[in-house]
């Protein structure tokens, strides 16, 4: 009984708490509210500090509670090094030269000039180093913006798995975790209009794109019954139609995202030149056509990449033996389709080596 009256008692001010702690904490926002308690913290008017910065933080709009901790960086530990700092710079401004370090003249005459660079330094100062806490602060905050959006996608895919078996949710789970492609994805734009995904195997990417918009159509192909059938339980009710068919004769929607991950080396090389042109037609335009290979120019990791697919393709019985172009001979077939290119390299948590190929189709050229 007493225990329900106390959380009675508390829940509102730890709602309260809780809004005041979250209030306006944005990158851009938190970072201003950094900049103004430090800044105060600088200006010389002892015992008024954190009034003047709640004041200013409720003048424009900041988080109350960052801005007043800011102030703390003027504390009795800092304070002997920020008023010889503020001394230095007002010096500095003053005359042009540095302070030397030394005892300080206790004099009236010096005591007098000792202030009077304090006064000069101590705003510029502040200025200073509540730039460098609001620039620290607006990265850390984005950083974390970022991790935490990462962090609701990926789990959006792995809830999208939860009804299949134990070795399909681990597998996927485990994918997501050591292939560094996911975080490509997860950084681009990847438009809102009908996904493919040729050689989509659980459709784990298609999920991923699906954790931003639900509604979104989406379609895929692979030769694996297993894994197409995985990945029809986890987006039933979506708008995804996933076949098992080959990616040669798999037919082409018109899209705004066509995906191929590790499908090209199991084709010759006139396949997949022949597909990597019907996928830069089948685009719309703005459209994005994203595909990754193993990149042949890093040396052991290259080697250590091909026996890995050698590996890969001797245990699926795929009956053929691995085949990359070269990135130059990749770049010629799409510059010829008329594709606006980027090229990143990378290494995955494995030491494998790829090179992902991200080609924007221009849009149509409007005449007068």
């Amino acid at each position: 009984m007493a225990m329900r009256w106390l959380n009675r008692v508390l829940r509102p001010m730890r709602e309260f708490g809780s809004v005041l702690l979250n209030e306006s904490l944005t990158p851009g926002r938190a970072a201003a509210a950094v900049f103004v308690g430090i800044f105060i913290a600088h200006v010389p008017i002892y015992g008024f500090q954190a009034a003047a910065a709640i004041g200013l933080a409720v003048l424009f709009g900041l988080n109350k509670p960052l801005t007043l901790g800011a102030t703390f960086i003027n504390n009795p530990l800092f304070q002997p090094l920020l008023i010889a700092l503020s001394v230095q710079l007002g010096q500095f401004i003053l005359t042009g030269k540095w302070r030397h370090f030394a005892w300080p003249d206790m004099s009236p005459a010096g005591l007098k000039a000792g202030f009077k660079f304090f006064l000069v330094g101590t705003v510029p100062l502040g200025v200073i180093l509540g730039a460098v806490g609001a620039i620290v602060t607006y990265f850390i905050l984005q950083r974390r913006n970022h991790d935490s959006k990462r962090r609701g996608r990926i789990g959006s895919v792995n809830r999208m798995f939860a009804k299949c078996s134990w070795a399909d949710r681990g597998f996927v789970r485990w994918k997501l975790r050591l292939d560094r492609i996911f975080d490509i994805l997860l950084a681009e734009d990847l438009g809102f209009g009908t996904a493919v995904d040729l050689g989509c195997g659980h459709g784990i990417a298609l999920a991923l794109v699906a954790s931003e918009n639900r509604g979104r159509r989406l379609a895929g192909c692979d030769l694996n019954p297993n894994r197409i059938a995985a990945g029809r339980i986890a987006f039933a009710g979506a708008h995804c139609e996933l076949r098992v068919e080959d990616v040669r004769s798999f037919e082409l929607p018109r899209a705004d995202l066509i995906l191929i991950l590790d499908v090209l080396q199991y084709l010759r090389s006139d396949e997949q030149r022949a597909l990597l042109v019907r996928c830069c037609s089948a685009l719309e335009p703005n459209g994005k056509f994203i595909f990754r290979v193993h990149d042949r120019s890093r040396g052991i990791l290259s080697t250590l990449s091909l026996a890995f697919d050698r590996v890969i393709f001797a245990f699926g019985r795929a009956g053929v033996r691995p085949l990359m172009l070269s990135a130059v001979e990749y770049r010629s077939a799409l510059e010829d389709a008329g594709m606006q290119i980027e090229e990143r390299r990378f290494r995955n948590r494995l030491p494998l080596a790829h090179i992902v190929f991200i080609a924007t189709k221009p849009p149509f050229d409007v005449k007068p």
